[in-house]
């Protein structure tokens, strides 16, 4: 069972065709967003280690440009076939805790009969935690139909 506090990315490796090569490393996950997300290792014991330490260090850009790292979860993902050339796929889990942003109290204003509906919404569906999560998704949805 996975840990609630991490997530899967699907990390592509591709073996050197020669003593002088490295290992290639390739998450396709952040090309959802604009960004690479390629590494290199020149050993097969360090791969994964590297692969770990390239998406950290992307995630903390990908958060302070100001994206949500949930929209990367995909799970299980195949990119065999967009990248042909990567011999081995794997489901790295990352634990992204520590990256998360914190959250902050605000105080807002609006119409009684609006909140009421807000209330009622997430009442009945069960995908909202409570008014202050449908609220930010709602605003995270908003914006990203603007973009």
């Amino acid at each position: 069972m996975r840990n609630i506090n991490s997530m899967l990315f699907m990390v592509g490796i591709e073996k050197p065709s020669s003593p002088d090569e490295a290992f290639g490393i390739v998450v396709p996950v952040f090309e959802k967003l604009g960004y690479a997300c390629i590494s290199a290792s020149d050993t097969e014991q360090d791969v994964l280690q590297q692969a770990k330490y390239c998406i950290l260090e992307l995630l903390q850009e990908v958060i302070s440009d100001g994206h949500l790292i949930s929209s990367l979860e995909t799970g299980f993902t195949s990119y065999s076939e967009e990248y042909p050339d990567y011999d081995l796929w794997v489901g790295l889990d990352i634990d992204v805790e520590s990256l998360k942003p914190k959250q902050k109290r605000i105080n807002i204003n609006m119409y009684e009969p609006l909140l009421k509906r807000v209330d009622d919404f997430v009442q009945s569906h069960q995908n909202y935690k409570d008014r202050s999560d449908f609220l930010a998704k709602a605003a995270v949805n908003e914006m990203a139909q603007h973009q």
